[in-house]
């Protein structure tokens, strides 16, 4: 890396980090209005919503990143051509490429980094800010204290369904345990019973009038309740569907796989896991419509590059989500709603950066 690159990357990495305190500043504060009214209310005290407030932290940066990225792209190369630097430099036998190489390239490690809280981090925290929402705002336990109705998988062989349960008295109704085979394309075995018994201290659940039907030979026969074991929180029974948005990459392939599966809707699981991928990578896209449009000087300086990056990062996440509606309804498929933008804006981006080489 010689003296230019150096002063080329230095420049862009000011801009960046200027373009995303700016945004980063501008979402805090919206979340800062609702939080001043709670705490008012008494809701939340100062600590408590300091702490709600870095729960929301990844997904702030993972949201601002590409208009960081954009406004940045346009503040340093827009300065430089403002002062006849890009100029000097074409005319100097430097092509526009060798200049934006170490911006690209940095706002390559910007999108693998977004990629990397999008992974593991944005999924945990979002769930530790909805559960605090929910405990603080409604005085509701993330948990409820009974249901009825619930399906739910126990392993990765056994569904676990009852007509009701109940947390505080330990108990389950109309209890049916479905065990499959052959990768869950087969039912092998339902278990019966009219009634299961939390063990006092345990995990571990007792049943009344236990049978079980071999579906395989079609045989029914009592069971030993003493013999046959169950064990599972009563939390995990309870517990409400996840929102996708709270739930790390690892945990909602897991669950888009087994709702394939046994024939469950996971399209909302898929758009919010190939959205994540995509919304990573558009970072590294806005680096180059953000440099190619900043490569032209016109007057009007910050104030014209800060309504350009609002303009076209708006856009950006406008035609996205238009995109993910239609993929949930059901009329495009899931792959070209996340990866569609993206391509186009890549495409918008090469066009204006090839025509920047000029």
């Amino acid at each position: 890396m010689n003296k230019l690159d150096k002063y080329i990357i230095l420049n862009y990495i000011k801009s960046f980090f200027l373009g995303m305190m700016m945004f980063f500043l501008i979402f805090i504060l919206a979340e800062s209005i609702n939080l001043t009214g709670w705490i008012m209310d008494g809701k939340f005290t100062l600590g408590e919503a300091v702490k709600y407030l870095s729960y929301g932290i990844p997904e702030i940066v993972t949201n601002t990143a590409p208009l960081g990225i954009l406004l940045g792209s346009l503040l340093a190369i827009s300065k430089m051509a403002k002062q006849l630097e890009i100029t000097a430099m074409k005319t100097g036998g430097i092509s526009f490429l060798r200049i934006a190489k170490f911006p690209l390239i940095f706002s390559f490690f910007v999108s693998l980094s977004v990629l990397y809280v999008n992974v593991d981090i944005l999924g945990k925290s979002n769930s530790k800010k909805s559960n605090m929402k929910l405990l603080k705002l409604e005085q509701a336990e993330p948990v409820k204290v009974e249901k009825n109705f619930i399906l739910v998988k126990i392993d990765k062989n056994r569904i676990l369904y009852s007509g009701y349960v109940n947390k505080k008295d330990g108990i389950m109704r109309e209890v049916e345990i479905i065990e499959m085979a052959d990768e869950f394309k087969n039912v092998k075995t339902v278990y019966t019973a009219s009634e299961g018994a939390l063990e006092k201290g345990t995990d571990n659940w007792t049943f009344t009038n236990l049978k079980e039907h071999n579906i395989m030979t079609n045989v029914s026969k009592n069971i030993d309740p003493g013999v046959f074991k169950l064990k599972i929180p009563i939390d995990d029974i309870l517990a409400d569907p996840v929102k996708a948005k709270n739930l790390t990459m690892p945990e909602l392939r897991e669950k888009i796989v087994y709702f394939t599966r046994v024939g469950a809707d996971s399209i909302d699981l898929l758009i919010d896991f190939y959205y994540r991928i995509s919304f990573a990578l558009a970072s590294f896209v806005m680096c180059f419509i953000g440099l190619s449009l900043g490569s032209r000087y016109v007057r009007g300086g910050a104030a014209v590059n800060i309504g350009l990056s609002v303009i076209i990062g708006y856009s950006y996440y406008g035609f996205s989500t238009i995109m993910k509606s239609l993929a949930s309804t059901g009329t495009i498929p899931v792959y070209i709603a996340c990866f569609l933008p993206l391509l186009i804006y890549l495409g918008v981006g090469i066009k204006l950066f090839m025509e920047a080489e000029y």
